[in-house]
């Protein structure tokens, strides 16, 4: 049955300058698209069948946002719900944090094992943890610690605890984001720092999509704080609290499993989002180059709660 969005879409045609494709099968499904301008349009994408996937259940267009870009996305089925924009390719700061972590896992066995930081690594400017040269933690530490807090030596020393050089780290950033299908992403540090670190809200969904499936970055994303202990020899025990970026894990919203932040002035404020309602249909929100602080989490709320409310997920 084709979806009843195309009745709607053909009367859109009809009273306005909007245009169909020549052919609308039973593949095709209709997503409710903004442009820059916020002014409504309607794309047509092919339909993802591999898994039962919501079905909208009225003609709300969805909300106007203040973020340059922004989709949602289902997470069982992979579909795309709602976009603004998916498509621009645009720095995203520390969302780079969530390649880091995935690289990183792909070299890292032994994650009780010692790694002590660098001068380069805490040279670094932006967020950071309080590590001294010299001070070993574990590489679990570590990891939790750059997603956390979004601390940059600890992504740093993330990529350099694999025991692979920073161009070679790099290389497997952008070989893993083409096995993803992430077309529209290079990577040019494991940071975030550099606005060479470019993506789209389509591809860091499906990042989101895939890191969400690991427990060792699912789990961080999940929590407020984390608290470890310095690991140097002979030195007295120094403990250390990090905590969230993420003011909706801080606050422990309702709907919101976990999630990642980024922000620098040439990305704006960004932040990926799993969320859920209380069947357990969870929702990828990515939301990219927001004007300030609060609206990244405001705008984020908005998405997934319009979603919940406009949309219906079968049963079986």
């Amino acid at each position: 049955m084709v979806n009843y969005f195309l009745l709607s879409l053909s009367f859109l045609a009809s009273i306005s300058s909007f245009t169909i494709p020549q052919t609308l099968e039973e593949d095709v499904y209709i997503v409710p698209t903004y442009s820059e301008s916020n002014e409504l349009s309607l794309t047509v994408l092919p339909e993802v069948k591999l898994q039962p996937a919501p079905q909208k259940i009225d003609s709300d267009w969805g909300p106007s946002l203040a973020s340059g870009s922004a989709l949602i996305m289902d997470e069982h089925s992979g579909q795309i719900l709602w976009q603004k924009n998916s498509e621009a390719v645009m720095p995203i700061a520390s969302i780079t944090k969530l390649m880091t972590a995935l690289v990183a896992l792909d070299y890292i066995t032994d994650w009780e094992e010692l790694h002590a930081m660098t001068p380069a690594e805490n040279a670094l400017v932006g967020a950071s943890f309080p590590a001294g040269n010299g001070d070993e933690f574990t590489k679990e530490d570590i990891l939790k610690t750059a997603l956390i807090a979004s601390a940059n030596n600890a992504a740093l020393a993330l990529a350099h605890s694999t025991g692979l050089s920073d161009e070679e780290f790099v290389d497997a950033m952008n070989a893993k984001a083409e096995q993803l299908g992430m077309k529209n992403t290079s990577y040019v540090e494991p940071t975030g720092l550099e606005q060479g670190n470019m993506s789209t809200a389509r591809d860091l969904a499906v990042l989101t999509r895939t890191v969400m499936n690991f427990d060792a970055i699912r789990e961080p994303l999940m929590q407020a704080e984390h608290k470890m202990e310095r690991k140097n020899e002979g030195a007295q025990p120094l403990e250390i609290t990090v905590k969230t970026t993420n003011r909706l894990v801080k606050n422990a919203d309702s709907r919101v499993i976990a999630g990642k932040t980024g922000f620098t002035y040439e990305a704006g404020y960004c932040l990926t989002t799993l969320a859920t309602d209380e069947d357990g249909n969870e929702l990828i929100i990515v939301v990219l180059n927001g004007p300030d602080a609060t609206s990244r989490f405001e705008e984020s709320q908005t998405l997934f709660n319009w979603t919940y409310d406009h949309y219906k997920w079968s049963k079986t």
